[in-house]
Order: C-alpha cells, then structure tokens, then sequence
C-alpha cells in the first residue's frame, strides 16, 4: 500500500528517491500491522499525520543516506556538523513525536472494529 508518494515530500535540501519513498511506505505498513491492522482496514487516502511520518520518514532515510557528502563542510574547524546530519537529527526527533501519539485510529478508515487493536488484548467472556 501507498500512503505517501514522492510529491508529498518538501525539503528545499534534500531530494528523496522512490527507494527514500517505498522505504517509507514499508516502515507506515509495518506500523499498521502492529497495532493489528490489515491492509484492508486501513483508510485510503491516508490520514495527514500519516502522511506526514511518512514524509519525515523518507527524509530521514535520505538524509542519513548522505550524512558525510557536504562538500561545503570546512576541515579547518569551523563548521563541523555537515547539513546532511543536521537534516537527519531533525527528522529522527520529528518521528519519535509523531510516532509517540500514535494510534490505530490514524491508520484505520471510518467504522473499522477496534477490538483487540493498539496493543489492547480483547477476551471475550460469557457464561454457560
């Protein structure tokens, strides 16, 4: 499943390949299937703060990709932190707090059953 395509990435820096997106797309389905989503389940078009931890995703997978290629970082000392590692420190804090308010509901479509989803065990219980 797609939820995030190349156009929904906007970084004046970086440059995502399809590699940075389908990275992504894997990373937000292995998320859904643990809060115990299947595919079908899941809402089409998908949520904004989805779409958005997939963006910051494939951003950081980039960015930590190029860590180490700035080529205006002077060996003289007075800039150390390339922008590259700049980029990828940003988006890794951006998606821990995304990812730390995270719910099934971001991901499921409307009316979708919620027992036993988000980590909660559901036993259903009844007397003979």
């Amino acid at each position: 499943m797609d939820f995030i395509a190349l156009d929904d990435v906007h970084d004046n820096i970086l440059t995502c390949r399809e590699s940075d997106i389908t990275y992504a797309n894997d990373y937000l389905l292995h998320k859904a299937e643990s809060f115990g989503l299947a595919e079908n389940d899941l809402a089409t078009p998908c949520s904004p703060v989805i779409r958005q931890l997939g963006a910051a995703v494939a951003c950081r997978v980039c960015a930590a990709a190029m860590v180490g290629s700035d080529s205006t970082v002077m060996m003289d000392g007075s800039r150390k932190d390339d922008i590259y590692l700049q980029k990828y420190n940003i988006y890794k804090e951006l998606v821990a707090g995304l990812e730390s308010s995270l719910s099934y509901a971001d991901f499921a479509k409307p009316g979708t059953d919620t027992a036993g989803k988000g980590g909660v065990g559901v036993i259903r219980l009844s007397r003979s």
